[in-house]
Protein backbone atom coordinates (compact mmCIF):
# COMPACT_ATOMS: atom_id res chain seq x y z
CA UNK A 1 0.00 0.00 0.00
CA UNK A 2 1.36 3.43 -1.03
CA UNK A 3 2.37 5.79 1.80
CA UNK A 4 1.58 9.54 1.54
CA UNK A 5 4.65 11.72 1.50
CA UNK A 6 4.64 15.21 2.97
CA UNK A 7 6.51 17.24 0.38
CA UNK A 8 5.57 20.65 1.81
CA UNK A 9 8.84 20.75 3.85
CA UNK A 10 10.81 20.51 0.56
CA UNK A 11 8.99 23.51 -0.88
CA UNK A 12 10.44 26.10 1.53
CA UNK A 13 13.22 28.50 0.71
CA UNK A 14 16.40 27.78 2.77
CA UNK A 15 16.93 31.52 3.19
CA UNK A 16 13.49 32.96 4.17
CA UNK A 17 12.01 29.66 5.39
CA UNK A 18 8.74 30.45 3.58
CA UNK A 19 7.17 28.68 0.63
CA UNK A 20 9.20 29.21 -2.51
CA UNK A 21 8.23 32.18 -4.64
CA UNK A 22 9.58 32.12 -8.24
CA UNK A 23 11.85 29.12 -7.51
CA UNK A 24 15.27 29.18 -9.19
CA UNK A 25 17.86 26.37 -9.07
CA UNK A 26 21.66 26.72 -9.03
CA UNK A 27 24.13 24.56 -10.96
CA UNK A 28 24.76 22.65 -7.71
CA UNK A 29 21.07 21.63 -7.50
CA UNK A 30 19.82 23.83 -4.62
CA UNK A 31 16.63 25.84 -5.01
CA UNK A 32 15.82 29.28 -3.59
CA UNK A 33 13.32 32.09 -4.02
CA UNK A 34 14.60 34.21 -6.85
CA UNK A 35 14.37 37.36 -4.70
CA UNK A 36 16.15 35.75 -1.73
CA UNK A 37 19.02 34.43 -3.88
CA UNK A 38 19.45 37.74 -5.69
CA UNK A 39 19.70 39.58 -2.35
CA UNK A 40 22.23 36.99 -1.07
CA UNK A 41 24.43 37.26 -4.16
CA UNK A 42 24.32 41.07 -4.01
CA UNK A 43 25.78 41.00 -0.48
CA UNK A 44 28.49 38.28 -1.15
CA UNK A 45 30.32 36.47 -3.89
CA UNK A 46 28.22 34.67 -6.52
CA UNK A 47 27.97 31.33 -4.77
CA UNK A 48 25.33 28.97 -3.44
CA UNK A 49 23.85 30.07 -0.14
CA UNK A 50 23.96 26.49 1.18
CA UNK A 51 27.14 24.84 -0.13
CA UNK A 52 29.08 27.99 -1.15
CA UNK A 53 29.90 26.43 -4.54
CA UNK A 54 30.63 29.15 -7.06
CA UNK A 55 27.85 29.79 -9.53
CA UNK A 56 29.15 29.19 -13.00
CA UNK A 57 25.85 30.00 -14.67
CA UNK A 58 22.96 32.30 -13.86
CA UNK A 59 20.29 30.43 -11.86
CA UNK A 60 17.28 29.59 -13.96
CA UNK A 61 13.59 29.18 -13.07
CA UNK A 62 12.78 25.65 -11.98
CA UNK A 63 9.65 25.06 -14.07
CA UNK A 64 8.87 21.73 -12.44
CA UNK A 65 8.96 23.16 -8.92
CA UNK A 66 6.91 26.16 -10.02
CA UNK A 67 4.20 23.84 -11.38
CA UNK A 68 4.39 21.75 -8.23
CA UNK A 69 4.01 24.84 -6.04
CA UNK A 70 1.02 25.99 -8.07
CA UNK A 71 -0.68 22.63 -7.59
CA UNK A 72 0.28 22.62 -3.90
CA UNK A 73 -1.41 26.01 -3.43
CA UNK A 74 -4.57 24.78 -5.11
CA UNK A 75 -4.83 21.57 -3.07
CA UNK A 76 -3.26 22.35 0.31
CA UNK A 77 -4.18 26.07 0.60
CA UNK A 78 -7.65 26.06 -0.93
CA UNK A 79 -9.12 28.28 1.84
CA UNK A 80 -8.48 31.65 0.21
CA UNK A 81 -10.02 33.45 3.19
CA UNK A 82 -6.68 32.81 4.98
CA UNK A 83 -4.98 35.22 2.63
CA UNK A 84 -5.33 38.99 2.62
CA UNK A 85 -6.90 40.68 -0.27
CA UNK A 86 -9.88 42.63 1.04
CA UNK A 87 -9.48 46.35 1.76
CA UNK A 88 -10.21 46.17 5.51
CA UNK A 89 -8.24 43.00 6.25
CA UNK A 90 -5.17 43.25 8.47
CA UNK A 91 -2.18 41.26 7.13
CA UNK A 92 0.33 39.26 9.12
CA UNK A 93 3.52 41.26 9.64
CA UNK A 94 5.73 38.11 9.43
CA UNK A 95 4.40 36.48 6.24
CA UNK A 96 6.21 36.88 2.96
CA UNK A 97 4.97 39.68 0.74
CA UNK A 98 4.19 37.21 -2.03
CA UNK A 99 1.84 35.13 0.17
CA UNK A 100 0.50 37.11 3.11
CA UNK A 101 -2.01 35.53 5.51
CA UNK A 102 -4.74 37.33 7.40
CA UNK A 103 -3.76 38.28 10.95
CA UNK A 104 -5.78 36.71 13.75
CA UNK A 105 -4.14 38.53 16.69
CA UNK A 106 -2.09 41.64 17.38
CA UNK A 107 0.51 41.87 20.16
CA UNK A 108 0.44 45.14 22.10
CA UNK A 109 4.00 44.59 23.32
CA UNK A 110 5.65 43.54 20.07
CA UNK A 111 3.36 45.91 18.15
CA UNK A 112 2.97 43.32 15.41
CA UNK A 113 0.08 41.31 13.97
CA UNK A 114 0.26 37.53 13.47
CA UNK A 115 -1.52 34.99 11.33
CA UNK A 116 -2.50 31.60 12.77
CA UNK A 117 0.86 30.01 11.82
CA UNK A 118 3.12 32.75 13.17
CA UNK A 119 0.92 33.22 16.24
CA UNK A 120 1.81 29.67 17.30
CA UNK A 121 5.50 30.55 17.00
CA UNK A 122 4.91 33.68 19.10
CA UNK A 123 3.04 31.77 21.81
CA UNK A 124 5.60 28.98 21.87
CA UNK A 125 8.40 31.36 22.86
CA UNK A 126 8.63 31.44 26.67
CA UNK A 127 9.62 35.09 26.98
CA UNK A 128 6.67 36.19 24.80
CA UNK A 129 3.92 34.28 26.64
CA UNK A 130 3.16 37.23 28.93
CA UNK A 131 2.49 39.59 26.01
CA UNK A 132 -1.09 40.82 25.69
CA UNK A 133 -2.79 39.64 22.52
CA UNK A 134 -5.92 41.31 21.15
CA UNK A 135 -8.00 41.17 18.01
CA UNK A 136 -6.11 42.42 14.96
CA UNK A 137 -5.55 46.17 15.09
CA UNK A 138 -4.67 48.68 12.45
CA UNK A 139 -2.04 51.37 13.01
CA UNK A 140 -0.18 49.57 15.76
CA UNK A 141 2.34 52.38 15.71
CA UNK A 142 -0.19 54.47 17.61
CA UNK A 143 0.20 51.98 20.50
CA UNK A 144 3.88 52.96 20.82
CA UNK A 145 5.31 56.02 22.54
CA UNK A 146 6.02 58.70 19.96
CA UNK A 147 9.09 59.82 21.95
CA UNK A 148 10.75 56.56 23.02
CA UNK A 149 9.20 54.07 20.63
CA UNK A 150 8.32 51.73 23.48
CA UNK A 151 4.87 50.19 24.07
CA UNK A 152 2.30 52.27 25.90
CA UNK A 153 1.66 50.19 29.04
CA UNK A 154 1.18 52.87 31.73
CA UNK A 155 -1.31 55.69 32.27
CA UNK A 156 -0.66 59.16 33.70
CA UNK A 157 -3.78 60.42 35.45
CA UNK A 158 -2.23 63.82 35.82
CA UNK A 159 -1.68 64.22 32.07
CA UNK A 160 -4.63 61.96 31.18
CA UNK A 161 -2.69 60.01 28.58
CA UNK A 162 -1.03 56.65 28.00
CA UNK A 163 2.77 56.59 28.46
CA UNK A 164 5.68 54.16 28.21
CA UNK A 165 8.01 53.09 31.03
CA UNK A 166 10.56 55.78 30.11
CA UNK A 167 7.97 58.55 30.40
CA UNK A 168 7.42 57.84 34.10
CA UNK A 169 10.12 60.28 35.22
CA UNK A 170 8.16 63.27 33.89
CA UNK A 171 4.62 62.01 34.53
CA UNK A 172 2.69 62.12 37.79
CA UNK A 173 0.14 59.79 39.40
CA UNK A 174 1.05 56.85 37.18
CA UNK A 175 -0.79 53.55 37.14
CA UNK A 176 -1.01 50.59 34.82
CA UNK A 177 -3.35 50.75 31.87
CA UNK A 178 -5.15 47.69 33.29
CA UNK A 179 -5.76 49.43 36.62
CA UNK A 180 -6.94 52.60 34.91
CA UNK A 181 -9.22 50.57 32.70
CA UNK A 182 -10.75 48.83 35.72
CA UNK A 183 -11.35 52.23 37.34
CA UNK A 184 -12.92 53.62 34.22
CA UNK A 185 -14.97 50.50 33.68
CA UNK A 186 -16.36 50.92 37.20
CA UNK A 187 -17.27 54.52 36.35
CA UNK A 188 -18.66 53.36 33.05
CA UNK A 189 -20.72 50.67 34.74
CA UNK A 190 -22.09 53.25 37.16
CA UNK A 191 -22.95 55.47 34.21
CA UNK A 192 -24.68 52.55 32.50
CA UNK A 193 -26.71 51.88 35.65
CA UNK A 194 -27.67 55.54 35.87
CA UNK A 195 -28.67 55.55 32.22
CA UNK A 196 -30.72 52.38 32.73
CA UNK A 197 -32.50 54.08 35.64
CA UNK A 198 -33.13 57.11 33.44
CA UNK A 199 -34.53 54.81 30.77
CA UNK A 200 -36.86 53.20 33.32
CA UNK A 201 -37.97 56.62 34.56
CA UNK A 202 -38.63 57.79 31.03
CA UNK A 203 -40.45 54.60 30.18
CA UNK A 204 -42.64 55.21 33.23
CA UNK A 205 -43.10 58.80 32.11
CA UNK A 206 -43.97 57.58 28.63
CA UNK A 207 -46.60 55.33 30.18
CA UNK A 208 -47.94 58.29 32.15
CA UNK A 209 -48.00 60.42 29.01
CA UNK A 210 -49.83 57.70 27.11
CA UNK A 211 -52.33 57.37 29.96
CA UNK A 212 -52.76 61.15 30.07
CA UNK A 213 -53.22 61.25 26.31
CA UNK A 214 -55.81 58.47 26.55
CA UNK A 215 -57.68 60.35 29.28
CA UNK A 216 -57.50 63.60 27.31
CA UNK A 217 -58.74 61.82 24.20
CA UNK A 218 -61.66 60.40 26.18
CA UNK A 219 -62.34 63.89 27.57
CA UNK A 220 -62.27 65.41 24.09
CA UNK A 221 -64.62 62.76 22.74
CA UNK A 222 -66.97 63.23 25.70
CA UNK A 223 -67.00 67.01 25.26
CA UNK A 224 -67.51 66.63 21.53
CA UNK A 225 -70.49 64.38 22.20
CA UNK A 226 -71.90 66.84 24.74
CA UNK A 227 -71.55 69.74 22.31
CA UNK A 228 -73.15 67.72 19.50
CA UNK A 229 -76.05 66.76 21.75
CA UNK A 230 -76.56 70.37 22.85
CA UNK A 231 -76.56 71.73 19.32
CA UNK A 232 -78.72 68.86 18.09
CA UNK A 233 -81.28 69.90 20.73
CA UNK A 234 -80.90 73.56 19.71
CA UNK A 235 -81.37 72.64 16.07
CA UNK A 236 -84.45 70.58 16.95
CA UNK A 237 -85.90 73.50 18.95
CA UNK A 238 -85.35 75.88 16.04
CA UNK A 239 -86.84 73.36 13.62
CA UNK A 240 -89.97 72.97 15.74
CA UNK A 241 -90.29 76.75 16.06
CA UNK A 242 -90.00 77.02 12.30
CA UNK A 243 -92.77 74.47 11.88
CA UNK A 244 -95.02 76.38 14.28
CA UNK A 245 -94.52 79.65 12.40
CA UNK A 246 -94.84 78.07 8.95
CA UNK A 247 -97.95 76.00 9.72
CA UNK A 248 -100.47 78.96 9.51
CA UNK A 249 -98.88 80.11 6.29
CA UNK A 250 -99.19 76.63 4.82
CA UNK A 251 -102.85 76.53 5.84
CA UNK A 252 -103.35 79.98 4.29
CA UNK A 253 -101.71 78.81 1.09
CA UNK A 254 -104.14 75.87 0.81
CA UNK A 255 -107.16 78.13 1.55
CA UNK A 256 -105.94 80.60 -1.04
CA UNK A 257 -105.72 77.90 -3.68
CA UNK A 258 -109.22 76.67 -2.84
CA UNK A 259 -110.74 80.17 -2.88
CA UNK A 260 -108.96 81.04 -6.10
CA UNK A 261 -110.36 77.92 -7.74
CA UNK A 262 -113.93 78.67 -6.62
CA UNK A 263 -113.91 82.33 -7.68
CA UNK A 264 -112.23 81.50 -10.95
CA UNK A 265 -115.05 79.09 -11.85
CA UNK A 266 -117.66 81.66 -10.80
CA UNK A 267 -116.14 84.41 -12.91
CA UNK A 268 -115.84 82.11 -15.92
CA UNK A 269 -119.58 81.25 -15.64
CA UNK A 270 -120.55 84.91 -15.46
CA UNK A 271 -118.37 85.74 -18.46
CA UNK A 272 -120.18 83.03 -20.45
CA UNK A 273 -123.54 84.38 -19.30
CA UNK A 274 -122.63 87.89 -20.45
CA UNK A 275 -121.48 86.65 -23.81
CA UNK A 276 -124.84 84.96 -24.36
CA UNK A 277 -126.63 88.22 -23.42
CA UNK A 278 -124.54 90.14 -25.96
CA UNK A 279 -125.55 87.71 -28.70
CA UNK A 280 -129.22 88.12 -27.79
CA UNK A 281 -128.91 91.91 -27.74
CA UNK A 282 -127.28 91.92 -31.13
CA UNK A 283 -130.10 89.81 -32.58
CA UNK A 284 -132.92 92.01 -31.23
CA UNK A 285 -131.43 95.40 -32.06
CA UNK A 286 -131.62 94.62 -35.82
CA UNK A 287 -135.40 93.92 -35.75
CA UNK A 288 -137.18 96.09 -38.46
CA UNK A 289 -140.61 96.00 -36.86
CA UNK A 290 -140.68 98.67 -34.22
CA UNK A 291 -143.63 97.19 -32.33
CA UNK A 292 -142.02 93.75 -32.26
CA UNK A 293 -138.68 95.26 -31.19
CA UNK A 294 -140.24 97.07 -28.26
CA UNK A 295 -142.28 94.06 -27.24
CA UNK A 296 -139.23 91.77 -27.31
CA UNK A 297 -136.73 94.27 -25.77
CA UNK A 298 -134.98 92.48 -22.93
CA UNK A 299 -134.51 93.79 -19.44
CA UNK A 300 -131.12 95.40 -18.78
CA UNK A 301 -128.91 93.24 -16.51
CA UNK A 302 -128.09 94.69 -13.12
CA UNK A 303 -124.47 95.71 -12.35
CA UNK A 304 -122.30 93.04 -10.71
CA UNK A 305 -121.84 93.60 -7.02
CA UNK A 306 -119.80 90.44 -6.29
CA UNK A 307 -116.51 90.77 -4.31
CA UNK A 308 -113.82 89.81 -6.72
CA UNK A 309 -110.96 90.14 -4.18
CA UNK A 310 -109.30 87.08 -2.61
CA UNK A 311 -110.17 86.94 1.05
CA UNK A 312 -106.91 85.58 2.63
CA UNK A 313 -105.53 86.61 6.03
CA UNK A 314 -101.86 87.36 5.27
CA UNK A 315 -101.16 89.00 8.60
CA UNK A 316 -98.80 87.02 10.87
CA UNK A 317 -99.84 86.60 14.46
CA UNK A 318 -97.04 88.71 15.93
CA UNK A 319 -97.98 87.87 19.51
CA UNK A 320 -97.50 84.18 18.79
CA UNK A 321 -94.20 84.90 17.05
CA UNK A 322 -92.87 86.98 19.95
CA UNK A 323 -93.89 84.40 22.52
CA UNK A 324 -92.39 81.64 20.43
CA UNK A 325 -89.17 83.62 20.01
CA UNK A 326 -88.87 84.09 23.76
CA UNK A 327 -89.53 80.40 24.40
CA UNK A 328 -87.03 79.27 21.75
CA UNK A 329 -84.32 81.63 22.97
CA UNK A 330 -84.86 80.48 26.54
CA UNK A 331 -84.62 76.87 25.44
CA UNK A 332 -81.47 77.54 23.41
CA UNK A 333 -79.90 79.40 26.30
CA UNK A 334 -80.79 76.54 28.64
CA UNK A 335 -79.21 74.03 26.28
CA UNK A 336 -76.05 76.09 25.82
CA UNK A 337 -75.69 76.51 29.57
CA UNK A 338 -75.12 72.75 29.75
CA UNK A 339 -71.73 73.42 28.18
CA UNK A 340 -70.84 75.72 31.07
CA UNK A 341 -69.65 72.82 33.24
CA UNK A 342 -67.17 71.86 30.51
CA UNK A 343 -66.00 75.45 30.29
CA UNK A 344 -65.51 75.71 34.06
CA UNK A 345 -63.52 72.48 34.16
CA UNK A 346 -61.25 73.77 31.44
CA UNK A 347 -60.53 77.22 32.89
CA UNK A 348 -59.63 75.89 36.35
CA UNK A 349 -56.22 74.79 35.07
CA UNK A 350 -55.34 78.48 34.73
CA UNK A 351 -55.79 79.06 38.46
CA UNK A 352 -53.42 81.55 40.11
CA UNK A 353 -52.66 82.16 43.79
CA UNK A 354 -54.36 85.50 44.48
CA UNK A 355 -53.44 87.47 47.62
CA UNK A 356 -54.99 90.69 48.91
CA UNK A 357 -52.75 93.75 48.72
CA UNK A 358 -53.34 95.49 52.07
CA UNK A 359 -51.50 98.58 50.85
CA UNK A 360 -54.39 99.31 48.46
CA UNK A 361 -57.18 98.65 51.00
CA UNK A 362 -59.69 101.32 52.04
CA UNK A 363 -59.15 102.34 55.70
CA UNK A 364 -62.42 100.62 56.74
CA UNK A 365 -61.31 97.21 55.52
CA UNK A 366 -59.76 94.46 57.62
CA UNK A 367 -57.38 92.10 55.80
CA UNK A 368 -56.36 88.75 57.31
CA UNK A 369 -52.63 88.08 57.88
CA UNK A 370 -52.61 85.40 55.18
CA UNK A 371 -54.03 87.85 52.62
CA UNK A 372 -57.04 85.64 51.83
CA UNK A 373 -59.93 87.33 53.69
CA UNK A 374 -61.31 90.89 53.69
CA UNK A 375 -64.30 92.43 55.50
CA UNK A 376 -65.66 95.87 56.29
CA UNK A 377 -65.01 96.63 59.98
CA UNK A 378 -67.70 99.27 60.24
CA UNK A 379 -65.23 101.90 61.41
CA UNK A 380 -62.37 103.76 59.84
CA UNK A 381 -58.96 102.36 60.74
CA UNK A 382 -56.00 104.63 61.26
CA UNK A 383 -53.91 104.53 58.13
CA UNK A 384 -50.94 106.56 56.87
CA UNK A 385 -52.89 107.03 53.64
CA UNK A 386 -50.95 105.22 50.97
CA UNK A 387 -51.23 106.78 47.51
CA UNK A 388 -52.15 103.31 46.22
CA UNK A 389 -55.20 102.81 48.45
CA UNK A 390 -58.89 103.49 47.85
CA UNK A 391 -60.01 106.43 49.99
CA UNK A 392 -63.71 106.82 49.18
CA UNK A 393 -64.87 103.52 47.77
CA UNK A 394 -64.27 100.48 50.01
CA UNK A 395 -62.16 98.56 47.56
CA UNK A 396 -58.94 96.57 47.64
CA UNK A 397 -56.75 95.07 44.90
CA UNK A 398 -55.09 91.70 44.74
CA UNK A 399 -51.92 90.23 43.33
CA UNK A 400 -50.52 89.08 40.98
CA UNK A 401 -50.64 91.52 38.10
CA UNK A 402 -52.09 89.92 34.99
CA UNK A 403 -50.29 91.11 31.88
CA UNK A 404 -50.76 88.23 29.44
CA UNK A 405 -52.18 84.75 29.13
CA UNK A 406 -55.06 83.52 31.29
CA UNK A 407 -55.85 83.59 35.00
CA UNK A 408 -58.60 82.13 37.18
CA UNK A 409 -59.51 82.42 40.87
CA UNK A 410 -62.51 81.78 43.12
CA UNK A 411 -64.00 84.09 45.75
CA UNK A 412 -66.49 83.00 48.40
CA UNK A 413 -69.17 85.66 48.95
CA UNK A 414 -71.46 83.45 51.03
CA UNK A 415 -74.65 85.12 52.25
CA UNK A 416 -73.36 88.68 51.99
CA UNK A 417 -75.99 91.29 51.22
CA UNK A 418 -73.68 93.24 48.95
CA UNK A 419 -70.32 92.96 47.23
CA UNK A 420 -68.33 93.84 44.09
CA UNK A 421 -65.91 91.60 42.31
CA UNK A 422 -63.84 91.72 39.13
CA UNK A 423 -60.61 93.17 37.74
CA UNK A 424 -59.20 96.69 37.55
CA UNK A 425 -56.64 98.23 35.25
CA UNK A 426 -53.45 99.00 37.20
CA UNK A 427 -53.63 102.69 36.37
CA UNK A 428 -57.39 103.08 37.00
CA UNK A 429 -58.61 105.79 39.38
CA UNK A 430 -58.78 104.84 43.08
CA UNK A 431 -59.22 108.19 44.77
CA UNK A 432 -62.51 110.01 45.20
CA UNK A 433 -65.66 109.13 43.32
CA UNK A 434 -65.13 106.28 40.88
CA UNK A 435 -67.06 105.62 37.68
CA UNK A 436 -67.46 101.86 37.41
CA UNK A 437 -67.30 101.06 33.70
CA UNK A 438 -64.88 99.41 31.27
CA UNK A 439 -63.84 102.71 29.72
CA UNK A 440 -62.50 103.75 33.16
CA UNK A 441 -60.65 100.46 33.66
CA UNK A 442 -63.23 98.54 35.76
CA UNK A 443 -64.74 95.18 34.74
CA UNK A 444 -66.85 94.01 37.66
CA UNK A 445 -70.19 92.61 38.74
CA UNK A 446 -72.14 93.70 41.82
CA UNK A 447 -74.74 92.50 44.30
CA UNK A 448 -76.68 95.35 45.86
CA UNK A 449 -79.71 95.33 48.11
CA UNK A 450 -82.72 93.02 47.63
CA UNK A 451 -80.78 90.48 45.59
CA UNK A 452 -80.18 92.75 42.63
CA UNK A 453 -77.24 91.64 40.53
CA UNK A 454 -75.66 93.77 37.84
CA UNK A 455 -72.67 94.17 35.53
CA UNK A 456 -70.87 97.51 35.43
CA UNK A 457 -71.26 98.06 31.71
CA UNK A 458 -71.89 101.48 30.19
CA UNK A 459 -74.83 101.68 30.85
CA UNK A 460 -75.07 99.06 33.66
CA UNK A 461 -76.75 95.74 32.89
CA UNK A 462 -79.11 94.03 35.34
CA UNK A 463 -78.51 90.30 35.67
CA UNK A 464 -81.26 87.72 36.18
CA UNK A 465 -79.80 84.82 38.16
CA UNK A 466 -81.72 81.66 38.97
CA UNK A 467 -79.80 81.15 42.22
CA UNK A 468 -77.73 83.21 44.65
CA UNK A 469 -74.02 82.50 44.05
CA UNK A 470 -72.03 81.45 47.12
CA UNK A 471 -68.71 81.09 45.30
CA UNK A 472 -67.89 83.17 42.25
CA UNK A 473 -65.17 82.22 39.78
CA UNK A 474 -63.35 84.98 37.87
CA UNK A 475 -61.59 84.19 34.59
CA UNK A 476 -59.41 86.65 32.64
CA UNK A 477 -58.22 85.92 29.10
CA UNK A 478 -55.86 88.59 27.81
CA UNK A 479 -55.58 87.04 24.35
CA UNK A 480 -59.36 86.89 23.87
CA UNK A 481 -59.84 90.21 25.76
CA UNK A 482 -62.61 89.00 28.04
CA UNK A 483 -63.51 88.73 31.73
CA UNK A 484 -66.02 86.03 32.73
CA UNK A 485 -67.82 85.25 36.00
CA UNK A 486 -69.25 81.87 37.06
CA UNK A 487 -71.45 80.47 39.83
CA UNK A 488 -69.13 77.66 40.95
CA UNK A 489 -71.79 75.79 42.97
CA UNK A 490 -74.40 75.82 40.20
CA UNK A 491 -71.70 75.47 37.49
CA UNK A 492 -73.44 78.29 35.67
CA UNK A 493 -72.23 81.27 33.70
CA UNK A 494 -73.08 84.66 35.24
CA UNK A 495 -71.73 87.28 32.84
CA UNK A 496 -68.87 88.00 30.41
CA UNK A 497 -67.28 91.32 29.45
CA UNK A 498 -66.02 91.08 25.87
CA UNK A 499 -63.67 93.19 23.75
CA UNK A 500 -61.97 94.46 26.90
CA UNK A 501 -59.37 97.17 26.28
CA UNK A 502 -56.92 96.29 29.05
CA UNK A 503 -54.03 98.28 27.50
CA UNK A 504 -51.90 97.49 30.57
CA UNK A 505 -51.71 95.03 33.46
CA UNK A 506 -54.93 94.30 35.37
CA UNK A 507 -55.35 93.18 38.99
CA UNK A 508 -58.07 91.34 40.93
CA UNK A 509 -60.59 93.73 42.53
CA UNK A 510 -62.67 93.17 45.69
CA UNK A 511 -65.21 95.31 47.53
CA UNK A 512 -67.09 93.71 50.47
CA UNK A 513 -69.48 96.73 50.71
CA UNK A 514 -70.25 98.54 53.97
CA UNK A 515 -70.83 96.57 57.17
CA UNK A 516 -74.34 98.05 57.50
CA UNK A 517 -74.50 97.62 61.27
CA UNK A 518 -73.60 93.96 61.06
CA UNK A 519 -76.07 93.08 58.28
CA UNK A 520 -73.21 92.69 55.81
CA UNK A 521 -70.32 91.79 58.11
CA UNK A 522 -69.47 88.47 56.42
CA UNK A 523 -66.07 88.47 54.71
CA UNK A 524 -65.05 87.85 51.11
CA UNK A 525 -62.69 84.86 51.06
CA UNK A 526 -60.28 83.88 48.31
CA UNK A 527 -60.62 80.10 47.90
CA UNK A 528 -58.05 77.60 46.74
CA UNK A 529 -58.90 75.81 43.52
CA UNK A 530 -59.42 72.08 44.04
CA UNK A 531 -56.67 70.61 41.86
CA UNK A 532 -58.41 67.22 41.86
CA UNK A 533 -61.26 68.76 39.88
CA UNK A 534 -59.02 70.16 37.19
CA UNK A 535 -59.20 68.25 33.89
CA UNK A 536 -56.00 68.66 31.94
Amino acid sequence: MATAVDISRHLHCPICKNLLAEPVSTSCGHTFCKRCLDQYISMSDPQCALCQEPLSTKPSVNAMLEALLREFHQTQLSDLSLFTGERDEIPCDICDEQLTFVAVKSCLICLMSYCEHHLKQHQSTARLKGHKLVCPLKKLDQRACSVHGRPLELYSRQDERCICALCVKKAGDVTSVETERERRQAVQQNTIEQLEKMIILRQDKLGELQETATNCQALIEREQQEIKEVFAAVTEAVRRAEEVLLAPLEDGRRCLEKEMEEKTQQIKKEILKYKEAIVFFNDTKNEEDDILYLQSYPCVLAEFKDDWTVSMDTELNFGTMRNLKAAVLAQIESRLEKLCSVEIQRIQKFSVDVLLDAETAHPCLEVSPDGKTVRDSGKTQESPGSPKQFNLVGGILGTPQIMSGRAFWIVEVGQKAGWELGVVREGAKRKGKISYKPSEGYWAIVLCGEGMYGAFEDPPVQLQLSSKPQKVGVFVDCEEALVSFYDMDALAHIYTFTKCSFNEAVRPYFNPHPNNKGNNSAPMVICSVNQADICM
